[in-house]
């Protein structure tokens, strides 16, 4: 290369250096399965992070370059890892060390209770924090899923309260919905397509100054409410199809048919995507999107979302209920191996897991022992990883997760480790004719 070429290569290098600096501070707020890896992203493309996360033990971790996610997350740890190292991104209890950023990003839980009513007590906390150390130019965005109209009436609202400032002319906010699942967390923030809302075209082009720097996909402009609308639709359509598909499996058990068979031969028929039945839909967000989406638009009384939940609600109940007609050939009281306590394959995430309802039906009738390669011990819940131990002397193994560690099991040392081989199958782990011919009985969602 000429000098000329070497001396505008490293003009070059100075002027995206300059670029990245010019951002100055960003915050993250909330270090869980959005955050972190939100913030990661950000600092790895050169924005100085500080995570704002209320867990002190998590902060520790963190800020040592380990990793609080477990499970299979590709990339994480080594990219946790890496920005820590390199000054980039530290986590931090302390809400002064959040003061004075360019940008904001809220990343926290929006629940409901068990009316289905949001509770927005997070939202509201994290939006009051950052309204009080809020600098006149900042930008702040909202990734948690929320009800529609809930940045008009809640967010910005109290950002002005708070700061005294006024929104739109002082600060820019938007609504850039997170769209991450455990197990894709990096790959989903980077190339997965992002609607953006902003309260102006303003807020929205200084949005668009974070958000094209870590998404490497589509993102897409729009108002706050068509924002807010289109998350929780979207979650809403997923768990209708999952429900539909449910409710196929169903209709497949009473006539003898096999559902994957009947979902393989009707997803030939082009503009058909007919979804997988299970033991259940769990995680933090199919659960509960729907009834955000209703809560923000009160007085309307839908009916298939509703009906699409209790569906979904009931087939952890459902599976039991094979694992009862099944284990009711013998006395006794039986021990049953609960398979999978995650609701996502090779994810430590509990939350909403359909393992939790068949192990409260089942525990006063049963003894209960669990597997599982990655989730945490819970209340009562203290899953075992090694899955032949689990097995080992079971009257009923009950796979509720589909884990890479049950695929292709070894179905003659599974029948010679059970007291009892039997298989209760909710993820289409296994075939009825491969277990017959194992010496396993078999029964499994979907299957006649």
């Amino acid at each position: 290369m000429s000098e000329s070429g070497k001396k505008e290569t490293k003009t070059v290098s100075q002027r995206k250096t300059k670029a990245k600096s010019s951002f100055g501070k960003t915050v993250v707020i909330g270090l869980g399965y959005v955050g972190l890896p939100v913030a990661c992203v950000l600092a790895d493309e050169g924005f100085h992070v500080v995570g704002r996360e209320i867990n002190a033990e998590r902060v520790r971790l963190i800020n040592s370059g380990g990793n609080p996610i477990e499970g299979k997350e590709p990339g994480l740890g080594e990219l946790i890892k890496k920005v820590v190292g390199l000054g980039r991104m530290r986590a931090s209890t302390d809400i002064e060390d959040a003061r004075g950023a360019d940008a904001y990003f809220i990343c926290v839980d929006t629940p409901v209770d068990e009316r289905h009513r949001p509770n927005l007590d997070s939202l509201r906390s994290a939006t009051a924090t950052v309204g009080s150390i809020l600098k006149e130019g900042s930008l702040v965005s909202i990734e948690s899923t929320i009800p529609p109209r809930t940045m008009q009436s809640l967010v910005i609202p109290l950002l002005e309260e708070k700061s005294g400032l006024q929104a739109g002319k002082d600060f820019s906010v938007c609504h850039c919905p997170e769209r991450v699942m455990p197990g894709k967390l990096l790959n989903n923030i980077r190339n997965v397509n992002r609607v953006l809302g902003g309260l102006d075209q303003g807020s929205i082009e200084k949005a668009l100054r974070y958000y094209r720097k870590a998404v490497k996909a589509e993102i897409f402009p729009t108002d706050l409410i068509s924002a807010e609308i289109s998350k929780t639709v979207e979650n809403a359509y997923r768990d209708v199809q999952i429900a539909f598909a449910n409710e196929v499996a169903l209709l497949c058990e009473k006539v003898g048919a096999d559902a994957f068979e009947v979902r393989r031969l009707v997803n030939t028929c082009p503009y058909r995507d007919m979804h997988i039945p299970g033991s259940g839909v769990g995680g933090y967000c199919l659960p509960k999107d729907s009834w955000l989406l209703l809560a923000g638009i009160p007085g309307h009384e839908a009916k298939v979302i509703p009906d699409a939940r209790a569906v979904n609600l009931a087939m952890p109940g459902h599976l039991t209920a094979l694992a009862r007609d099944e284990m009711a050939r013998t006395s006794g009281r039986k021990r049953v191996a609960v398979m999978g306590l995650a609701f996502l394959r090779d994810s430590d995430d509990t939350r909403n897991t359909p393992a939790f309802k068949v192990i409260s039906e089942l525990k006063d009738e049963c003894d209960i022992v669990v597997h599982d390669p990655f989730a945490r011990p819970q209340v009562g819940i203290d899953p075992l990883r090694d899955e032949w131990e689990t097995l080992k002397g079971a009257d009923c193994a009950i796979f509720v997760t589909d884990h890479t560690a049950y695929q292709g099991m070894d179905l003659a040392r599974l029948r010679k480790s059970m007291r009892t081989p039997l298989i209760i199958d909710g993820r289409n782990l296994f075939q009825k004719s491969d277990c017959e011919k194992a010496g396993v009985r078999y029964r499994g969602i979907g299957k006649g």
